[in-house]
């Protein structure tokens, strides 16, 4: 217990914000709500930080595509089908 006491916060609490972030980002897209977007954004500007206070290079780049990711689905979100075939006719 004391070790967890002790480095909960080492990176200035960005892990468990980027944490709580991606659980309630993946809660609304899950139920279909386009907020879970930016929130997504949000996390992964969190695991950004983490990634920059752990020198991991590799988790700036991740977080980075996500970011671009979350926002290409923002803009593409309920956009009609791009199927431009009329719909068939009811059978008489």
């Amino acid at each position: 217990m004391e070790y967890l006491l002790d480095h909960a916060f080492d990176f200035y609490g960005c892990d468990w914000a980027a944490m709580i972030f991606t659980f309630i980002s993946l809660y609304q897209l899950g139920n279909k709500s386009r907020m879970g977007f930016l929130v997504g954004i949000v996390a992964n500007v969190f695991w950004f930080s983490y990634g920059y206070q752990t020198d991991s290079i590799a988790n700036m780049f991740c977080s980075f595509v996500v970011i671009c990711l979350q926002a290409r689905g923002w803009k593409n979100w309920h956009l009609p089908p791009s199927n431009n075939q009329p719909e068939p006719l009811p059978a008489e």
